[in-house]
């Protein structure tokens, strides 16, 4: 994002919230989970593992959208949580939040697979969530934000607009693709799978403490708050994202905003500039 570029209305601070939501195949689960590193039985599916994930679709995805009130948010979908649970995706959609694509299940990272197979996941995703929901996802955030050197030249080769796989800047970049460009709107590096083993109280403060040091610093801002529907979905966590969000609220000089929103923002401003 070139300098110069604010954001609308003269807002300092555009915030953008992200929900992943999240399912591994079977026979796969995260490492992550509470109990995974004391599994004895590899090999054998750790079922608890699976389950302690399929919160998120169950209890967590309710819960944060009542806490998101009006309020829109990014939903960053895998394609295997679209094929099981249609209609709680349907839902998310319906009480207008985006939805984006998040891969097909989480085991599959780009950057592990040819580009051969990379497309095949790209079109897989994008055709359920369309299928899903009537629309067709504008955005794409890969498995562990971890894209192959490939992603970004198939993901505009196949009609999307932003990425948020990017870790390398605060303010949103175009990329020039040989299939186009493709706003690039940095992965947010506090999320709640880290800030959870802080204490819930921790993972406030800093969101407060970050939001306003951005209202205070010259030039135009972003805000992140990054969830994942199974993490932080679940109390108390969730009540923090509460309080948080009343704080974004009550800042005044803040731009809520989706993904795509801010990504054809950016798109707008470098049209006027060029």
């Amino acid at each position: 994002m070139t300098a110069g570029i604010g954001w609308p209305g003269g807002r300092k601070v555009a915030a953008l919230i992200s929900v992943a939501v999240e399912l591994w195949s079977p026979g796969h689960s995260p490492a992550y989970a509470p109990m995974a590193a004391a599994w004895p039985l590899p090999g054998v599916e750790d079922t608890h593992s699976a389950s302690w994930v399929d919160y998120g679709v169950t209890t967590g995805i309710p819960r944060l959208l009542g806490i998101l009130g009006d309020l829109p948010a990014t939903f960053g979908v895998n394609g295997l949580v679209a094929e099981r649970h249609p209609g709680t995706v349907a839902a998310v959609h319906e009480a207008g939040h985006e939805i984006a694509a998040h891969g097909w299940a989480q085991e599959r990272v780009p950057a592990l697979l040819d580009a051969d197979a990379e497309r095949d996941d790209i079109r897989r995703c994008t055709e359920i969530l369309s299928r899903v929901t009537g629309v067709r996802p504008a955005g794409w955030m890969s498995p562990r934000a971890t894209a192959s050197r490939n992603t970004a030249g198939l993901l505009a080769e196949a009609g999307y607009r932003w990425t948020g796989d990017h870790s390398d800047h605060d303010l949103p970049q175009v990329l020039p693709t040989a299939h186009g460009p493709l706003v690039s709107l940095m992965h947010g590096g506090q999320s709640d799978v880290r800030g959870a083993a802080a204490g819930p109280h921790a993972y406030r403060d800093l969101h407060r403490e970050l939001l306003d040091q951005l209202l205070a610093a010259p030039g135009p801002g972003v805000f992140h708050l990054t969830l994942h529907a199974h993490v932080g979905g679940r109390p108390p966590l969730a009540g923090m994202v509460a309080r948080i969000l009343d704080h974004v609220r009550a800042s005044g000089d803040v731009w809520v905003a989706t993904h795509a929103q801010a990504a054809e923002h950016v798109f707008a401003c470098q049209e006027r500039k060029s």
